[in-house]
């Protein structure tokens, strides 16, 4: 049997501490919970609208990117937001690790983050307007 609704639901990620991880992505991306969290919980899962983003304790925090056969640095997986630029911006002003804006003919703006935990994630501006 093939699926028949088939699309990413939940994204659970490593991270060395819990409660560190919910503040730093409450605070940058002002998510809410998918359920209950109470702090000292070994888990929380984060709503990135409607979509599971669970932070995990793990005792080995294992690399979330990949170095291309460029020697780039890529993150294995990208957020999309409508405000990029106002975004890149605020996470600058808050001290978060975000990496150059870059612009991709035909593909947009994107840049890198990296979060307490050493994970290197993307966000996209998504598909760029036709001029």
């Amino acid at each position: 049997m093939t699926a028949t609704r088939f699309h990413l639901q939940v994204i659970e990620i490593p991270v060395r501490d819990v409660q560190e991880s919910v503040d730093w992505y409450t605070g940058m991306f002002g998510l809410g919970f998918c359920f209950p969290y109470n702090e000292g919980d070994e888990e929380a899962c984060l709503n990135l609208n409607g979509m599971g983003f669970s932070l995990i304790k793990a005792d080995v925090v294992p690399a979330l990117d990949f170095v291309s056969s460029r020697g780039e640095r890529k993150a294995f997986f990208s957020f999309q937001v409508d405000n990029i630029h106002e975004l890149y911006e605020e996470m600058k002003g808050k001290g978060a690790d975000v990496k150059e804006m870059v612009f991709k003919e035909g593909g947009g703006y994107s840049f890198q983050f990296v979060d307490p935990n050493g994970n290197c994630m993307g966000i996209w501006g998504g598909w760029p307007e036709e001029s």
